[in-house]
């Protein structure tokens, strides 16, 4: 179940000081800031941004392959529309409040990332990993996920209404006062896990719970 990992050439040119409509990226590394920077219809392959800060960015239409963010801040990233990642790494990036909803990925590994209140409805992902990831309050609504695991991640009080588990493994994570419990449904979960995700399942299923 574990992510393709990017391709990278050995000899890299840098990346263009701005992020402009139409640009088409290949083997650069981008080591600079693009806060705030606005662009449609992006296409990245081979590429590799280290240390930068994209807090803010808005991007319609980004198709991702083989790239790699390490130790970003993309707090408030926007990809939206025809959202494609394939064989794509964030690792050590901060990512509060970013927007993939509805984005396409595909063997894509998150780790070390804060990703808290992040808004990933809809979202179809098939072999990807997160891995020592926060999650807080993720919203996670009707979102599709197939050979997907998350290990040692905090998704304490994540929406999951309507989503879907295929050969998801969730074991080691934490799932207290996550909403719509009852969408775990073929998720891999461990005994501690059961007992943390009770009360949210009993809501979920319109139980009861009272004490006298």
């Amino acid at each position: 179940m574990h992510p393709a990992k990017p391709h990278h050439a050995n000899h890299r040119d840098d990346a263009p000081p701005s992020l402009d409509d139409g640009d088409e990226w290949s083997e650069v590394t981008a080591e600079r800031d693009y806060v705030g920077a606005s662009a449609d219809n992006v296409a990245w392959s081979d590429v590799v941004a280290r240390g930068g800060r994209w807090s803010g960015v808005t991007i319609e239409g980004f198709q991702g392959t083989d790239v790699r963010f390490e130790n970003c801040d993309l707090a408030g990233l926007v990809l939206q529309g025809d959202v494609s990642l394939r064989r794509v790494e964030f690792v050590g990036c901060r990512m509060t409040g970013a927007v993939l909803a509805g984005a396409h990925l595909r063997h894509v590994r998150f780790a070390s990332c804060v990703l808290d209140d992040t808004n990933l409805r809809m979202l179809d992902a098939q072999h990807v990993a997160f891995d020592g990831c926060s999650l807080l309050a993720a919203d996670l609504y009707a979102a599709k996920l197939a050979k997907v695991t998350l290990a040692q991640c905090d998704l304490r009080g994540a929406e999951l209404t309507k989503a879907t588990f295929t050969d998801v493994d969730l074991r080691t994570s934490r799932l207290e006062d996550v909403k719509g419990a009852d969408a775990l449904r073929g998720a891999t979960l461990d005994s501690v896990q059961v007992l943390s995700v009770a009360h949210s399942l009993a809501l979920a299923l319109g139980i009861k719970i009272v004490d006298d």
